[in-house]
């Protein structure tokens, strides 16, 4: 029996009593089984009654009963009471990592010091080859301590920054930051690649250089940078760096097969005596290439001559051949431009078993495939069964970014006068906007916003995908309010973040569902026309904006001085009065995304040309492609609701669609092979860099080639200190036998013949996994030494140092993701005039206290029965 404290919270089981200080009471007995003793009680009342008993006597002998019981079940009352104490505790967090050897040293110390004779201040250090900077954050973080993180931001270890922040901010506990200043130069390598490449296939790369200073901050750096592979060189170049990073991209043919070292080396010619920059470990990067065979695949085409069969076997053994029964031995089937009548009901059988056990299928378009010609397409066969596409139109013009901003302020607990709460129609109505056909092939990111900014989705979900849908519908769901303020420029501070991370070629919306307060007058004027300028800044640069008001009851708080509503207000300020939205509790909104101002009647013929983008930057095909080449042509079809699409055009035309059936890959690529029959759709696609999505996808779509030996790796870079997982398929029965180095490996079963193990080096230079014990190679070894030990059964395996060199200055990222989450940033200069205010924590604690009224009411039925004693006595003998 609980009776809930102020603000027109539920009442539960019971009754009591709340005063206006916020101080709640609960009634309830501490034995309730003994309150089943009123039930024979009542029984002999009612008996008594009709026998007619002296009524006086029986209710006083009754009454006492009832007490008796009352007091057998032991009634007590806890009074809980919210008591507010203002605190100021500063523990500052020292990252003392490898890294902030490059930063001025002792500021924490100094703070510490300087602190300590204001306030409670006390130091806690974050040091060796790792940084868990997530995990000391919230190790320390509480309602009453002030965090204060003195790092360069680099955490590379443990739970991740962003994670550790937003744990801190969802539970009120306050974090500061202050970034030292970077006094050291210093530079840093790493290769981006593959570590399985085929043979004779020219492999791409990326050199990422980093940079410790800012651009500007010290005068540019020189340096050699040189790249070779099994110590001959195949790249050499001079570069004068000012920007934090560069990327260089290259690229090798690797003719014979096995293992390969390359081999990154950065020779700085400036700023330190020397001729060295401050850390010389991290100008080295080693990455450990296994050549395969190439993979074998079976080519269905008409046109053997076309670009894509350049392509093709520039990279794989390819076998050209007019049937589908060739499909033993091979890694994938390329079909080109094939109509259906060609392909028969038990051929595309054989298609469907080949990739259920793990094949790859590519279709490629033209005139004759998928919804080409119209008399013979693939719609509705049992080969369109196996694609990620159909052969229906695509109705989406979309290409949609979509932040839909929730408000979830404590505001929004109060009662919608219809039997429910303000959020309840704020949830309500954005799961109808995401059920919606407006939204119904958008990518949306959900975030809520209180008093700040808060991503529940961590991305952009495609809103195609039917999983994605209702795993979204379930998570919205679940919302409960956060914070104890409106903070709507926060809000969108955190969707200009998400939706600039963003194709900047996709439209781009703002949906704001909120109770409208948004401005309050007084304090929070300043924070309403912040809202204001960011809003503007977001319309400016392209986003559009919309804003659904749910009327609540009390609309005093939903208008300004003017009597106007602070939403309408908003929206007519950045001049978007039509993107305004006003209901009624229990009504539901009916939006409509109007045409963009710059599109005219004429859009549809503007990018019927084919201009086209990357939809989902984070597959492996598509990761760090920009920029590709027009088409002139596209088949039209419709995604798969779990499919992937990767590439589409600007009117949403998929181009690029992918999935996975059974053990299988299958993508759909709905343009042409370069060549068309003399009018060609899309022969850019196939020409230099475009290529790599071509060849990307083929090798998404093969996945693993079969290299014949009995024991296959996935070994990815690694790192000493680091946890590196090593994936292993064998062909044998059993749990394999390996070794890394002289060390026997713990390998666990993930699957059939499929497993893992998990390395942690400690040395730099080439290590071994092997079926036998060998040690690392040396790096000054000969030839003839690493001949004899790769032809020992071996896989050599780079180690390169720690992230903790790597990443290096400060983390661009830190700050801001300290203040997406609520949390300040200071400067050295301006620490001390605002940290003791900031430190100053209100701290809420629940005081419980109990009492049980059993003596006090034995005393009273004593009482009572002495009395009625007394009374009876006096009335029958004394008189």
């Amino acid at each position: 029996m609980i009776i809930d404290g102020p603000h027109g919270l539920d009442f539960l089981n019971g009754f009591g009593i709340l005063n206006s200080a916020g101080i709640s009471y609960e009634l309830d007995f501490l034995y309730e089984k003994e309150l089943f003793l009123l039930f024979p009680l009542a029984l002999m009342v009612f008996l008594g009654l009709r026998k007619k008993v002296y009524k006086r006597h029986l209710f006083i002998h009754a009454l006492v009963a009832f007490l008796l019981i009352i007091a057998l079940a032991a009634p007590y009352t806890a009074e809980i009471a919210s008591i507010k104490s203002d605190q100021s505790r500063v523990t500052i967090i020292s990252d003392e990592s490898p890294s902030m050897e490059l930063l001025r040293e002792g500021v924490a110390e100094e703070i510490t010091e300087e602190l300590g004779n204001s306030i409670p201040a006390t130091a806690t250090t974050v040091s060796g080859p790792n940084t868990a900077l997530g995990d000391a954050i919230i190790q320390q973080a509480s309602a009453d301590n002030f965090v204060l993180v003195v790092s360069d931001g680099q955490g590379n270890s443990g739970t991740s920054l962003e994670d550790a922040l937003s744990y801190c901010y969802r539970n009120n506990f306050p974090v500061a930051a202050l970034v030292p200043e970077t006094l050291e130069e210093d530079l840093s390598i790493e290769i981006e690649g593959e570590n399985e490449v085929p043979v004779d296939s020219e492999a791409f790369f990326t050199a990422h250089i980093r940079k410790s200073t800012e651009e500007d901050e010290k005068e540019e750096i020189s340096y050699k940078l040189r790249i070779t592979v099994d110590r001959v060189k195949i790249m050499e170049r001079e570069i004068n760096q000012t920007e934090r990073i560069v990327s260089i991209p290259f690229t090798h043919t690797f003719e014979t097969l096995g293992p390969h070292t390359l081999k990154a080396t950065l020779h700085p010619a400036t700023y330190r005596p020397g001729g060295m920059d401050y850390f010389e470990e991290n100008n080295h990067y080693m990455k450990s290439i296994y050549v395969t065979p190439k993979p074998k695949v079976l080519f269905v085409t008409n046109e053997p001559d076309s670009p894509l069969s350049y392509v093709l076997k520039e990279v794989y053994e390819v076998h050209a051949r007019k049937s589908y029964n060739y499909l033993d031995g091979m890694d994938a089937v390329v079909i080109d431009n094939q109509a259906t009548s060609t392909i028969s009901d038990s051929e595309t059988e054989n298609l469907r078993k080949f990739i259920l056990n793990g094949g790859g299928m590519v279709v490629v378009g033209g005139d004759s495939a998928y919804d080409l010609p119209e008399e013979d397409t693939y719609r509705n066969t049992k080969f369109e069964e196996l694609l990620p596409v159909t052969s229906n139109p695509s109705s989406w013009r979309g290409g949609r970014n979509i932040v839909l901003m929730l408000d979830v302020s404590p505001s929004t607990l109060e009662s919608n006068n219809i039997g429910g709460k303000v959020l309840d129609d704020i949830l309500s109505n954005t799961i109808v906007l995401l059920e919606s056909e407006l939204l119904k092939d958008a990518r949306v990111d959900v975030i809520k916003f209180g008093s700040k900014g808060e991503d529940i989705t961590d991305g952009f979900l495609d809103m195609s995908r039917e999983s994605n849908r209702v795993w979204l519908d379930s998570e919205i769901r679940r919302i409960t309010p956060r914070g104890d303020s409106t903070a709507l420029e926060q809000g969108l501070l955190t969707a200009r973040h998400l939706l600039e991370a963003q194709d900047d070629d996709a439209e781009a919306e703002i949906i704001i569902v909120s109770d409208g307060r948004i401005g309050t007058p007084g304090e929070g004027v300043g924070s309403f026309e912040k809202a204001i300028v960011r809003a503007q800044e977001l319309k400016d640069s392209g986003i559009g904006i919309y804003f659904i008001h749910i009327h609540s009851p009390r609309a005093e708080l939903q208008v300004n001085r003017e009597g106007r509503y602070y939403a309408d207000t908003l929206m007519n300020r950045i001049h978007l009065s039509e993107n305004y939205y006003r209901i009624e509790p229990g009504q539901r909104v009916n939006l409509n995304f109007g045409e963009s101002p710059e599109k005219t009647e004429d859009t549809e013929d503007d990018y019927s040309s084919g201009s086209i983008v990357i939809y989902d930057p984070k597959h492996f095909i598509t990761r760090d492609i920009s920029g590709i080449n027009d088409i002139l042509g596209y088949n039209d079809v419709n995604p798969r609701p779990e499919a992937n699409r990767l590439v589409i055009t600007r009117l949403g035309k998929p181009v690029l669609t992918v999935w996975r059936l059974g053990l299988g890959r299958v993508a759909s690529i709905s343009t042409d092979n370069g060549y068309g029959g003399g009018i060609p759709w899309a022969p850019g696609l196939y020409l230099e860099n475009d290529s790599l999505l071509i060849t990307r996808t083929l090798n998404w779509a093969v996945a693993d080639t079969d290299t014949g030996q009995p024991v296959q790796l996935k070994v990815p870079d690694l790192k000493m200190n680091q946890p590196g997982r090593i994936l292993i398929t064998t062909s044998k029965k059993g749990t394999p036998d390996l070794y890394f180095d002289k060390e026997p490996m713990e390998i666990s079963s993930i699957g059939s013949n499929m497993y893992e193990s998990y390395v942690i080096p400690e040395t730099f230079g080439l290590h071994n996994i092997s079926e036998t014990p060998y040690s690392v190679i040396p790096l000054d070894a000969s030839d003839s030494e690493i001949a004899f030990i790769l032809n020992a059964s071996s896989r050599p395996v780079s180690v390169n140092h720690a992230d903790e060199y790597i990443y290096i200055g400060e983390n661009p990222l830190f700050k801001t993701a300290v203040r997406e989450n609520g949390g300040k940033v200071y400067t050295k200069e301006d620490l001390y005039t605002r940290i003791i205010e900031d430190s100053k924590t209100t701290t809420e604690k629940t005081v419980r206290t109990e009492v049980v009224y059993t003596k006090q009411i034995i005393a009273l039925a004593f009482l009572i029965y002495l009395l009625y004693t007394l009374y009876h006595t006096y009335n029958t003998r004394m008189r």
